[in-house]
């Protein structure tokens, strides 16, 4: 199986692809990657062929949407916050301006490299239509966070058009968007009860694609003991002015470790000399330190986020544009972090947050319980398997995820169906407390015209086996 993967260029849009894709190339198929221009070093720096497309532009650059805006005939940006925003953003610039831009060199590329599927991820948008132009199935990969939400509607005309640019008919419901799979990186209790996700909608564990060799700074032992707060703003969003600075000025008086990730084309020096117990660089290895912090201070990009939860680290987050509101939100309603707001980017409010969560060991214990629920969810292997059967049989997989309900911990049993094999499935039921990461048992079920149930669990799980088959 020949798999293109389509994505805006940007480290932060990369990284939620690469678990599949390496997970693919494990599994034998033959894996490429086609974007800007500008995201040629990364893609190659991941061993993965490169096919440039489109726009050159990136999402790094702190000018990328006056760049996008001059490329769509001098548009004028309205003066937006917050989502509305966002929806702008995407509409005009991601869809508009680079996936018209794009789409033309997708069914090229996927064309003479025999493409069989085409997963995008979800804020772009050339990678279904190219692969709707040639009658190839397709797949996206939730990256942002609200991305695993049924937002279709808010596309849909800007869709149309780039479905006009290629000789497409309209789709007034927008069932492109969603067509056949679309693969989460987060529980689904993570955007809360009523929360609306499409029927193709899969959830599977966060995995992080950083490289497991990466180490460790050498000063991090000589470390007082003490609680430890990890600063980062990611990667694009850290030239905002002010915020390291309020950040900075709120805790380095504090009795805490202070690391901060300052950003890789900053220079540390510019904040002034610091106190022996904080830590100013333009790179930390995030994931690799959160297990060992309490604290994360983050801006909420969701990669960012995804990263706090899977260690069990509560947040200060200070959300500035894009998703992160949003992610700021839920992560307060979650219980395992506070958001400040743009009136609260303050020395005094971020060492209220700070003391509020470092003292109030609910946060933690909420963000550990969600890293249980995100260690329960099947791995990248199960998004091999459904991109396997998608290719198979284009049609869309049975999406059987049952969602945790309850309060902040999740106490209801989560089952999941993957077909192992054609026509062979297995139910994966996983039930909470039996042990503090829960257990998984597994069923299978053999579809033919004699269909054939194998239950090997208690007999007390058979309803809930039972429902998940029947969806």
């Amino acid at each position: 199986m020949r798999v293109l993967f389509t994505v805006l260029p940007g480290t932060g849009s990369l990284r939620p692809l690469l678990p599949v894709a390496a997970a693919l190339r494990a599994h034998g198929h033959d894996v490429a990657v086609s974007s800007s221009p500008a995201l040629r070093s990364a893609v190659e720096q991941e061993r993965f062929p490169f096919f440039a497309a489109g726009l050159d532009w990136d999402t790094s650059d702190p000018h990328y949407i006056e760049v996008l805006c001059e490329a769509a005939g001098g548009l004028s940006f309205p003066p937006l916050t917050g989502m509305p925003r966002l929806v702008w953003v995407t509409n005009e610039l991601f869809i508009g301006t680079a996936a018209r831009r794009m789409v033309p060199d997708v069914i090229q590329i996927a064309r003479e490299w025999s493409a069989d599927l085409i997963v995008r991820q979800s804020l772009e948008y050339s990678g279904c239509t190219a692969a709707e132009r040639l009658g190839l199935p397709h797949a996206s990969v939730a990256d942002a966070a609200h991305s695993a939400l049924d937002r279709r509607h808010e596309v849909v005309p800007a869709l149309n058009g780039l479905r006009s640019s290629v000789g497409l008919p309209p789709d007034p419901a927008g069932e492109m968007v969603f067509r056949y799979l679309h693969l989460c990186f987060a529980p689904p209790r993570f955007d809360g009860d009523g929360a609306l996700f499409p029927a193709t909608a899969h959830f599977l564990r966060h995995i992080d694609p950083t490289p497991t060799a990466e180490s460790l700074p050498s000063w991090l032992d000589a470390l007082e003991a003490r609680p430890t707060v990890l600063v980062s703003m990611g990667t694009v969003f850290h030239r905002t002015t002010g915020i390291y600075e309020a950040v900075l000025e709120g805790l380095r008086d504090e009795p805490v470790n202070l690391l901060v990730a300052a950003g890789f084309d900053q220079d540390p020096g510019r904040f002034g000399p610091q106190p022996p117990h904080v830590r100013v660089e333009p790179y930390l290895p995030v994931t690799a330190l959160l297990p060992r912090c309490d604290l994360f201070v983050t801006h909420g990009g969701f990669n960012s986020v995804k990263e706090s939860l899977a260690a069990g680290v509560p947040m200060v987050v200070i959300p500035i544009s894009a998703d992160q509101p949003y992610s700021a939100e839920r992560c307060a309603a979650l219980g395992v972090g506070l958001a400040l707001g743009p009136e609260e980017r303050t020395a005094s409010d971020v060492r209220r947050a700070a003391r509020t969560v470092l003292a109030d060991g609910g946060f933690t214990r909420r963000a550990r319980e969600m890293r249980r629920d995100m260690a329960a969810l099947p791995g990248p292997e199960h998004a091999v398997t459904l991109l396997e059967s998608l290719h198979r049989n284009p049609v869309p997989p049975p999406s059987v995820t049952i969602r945790p309900v309850g309060g902040g911990r999740s106490m209801a049993p989560m089952s999941s169906v993957d077909e192992i094999a054609p026509d062979i499935y297995r139910i994966s039921t996983w039930i909470p407390d039996i042990t503090p990461d829960g257990f998984t048992f597994n069923q299978f079920l053999v579809r033919a015209d004699e269909p054939l149930l194998f239950h090997c669990g208690h007999r007390g799980l058979f309803p809930q086996v039972a429902e998940a088959v029947a969806k």
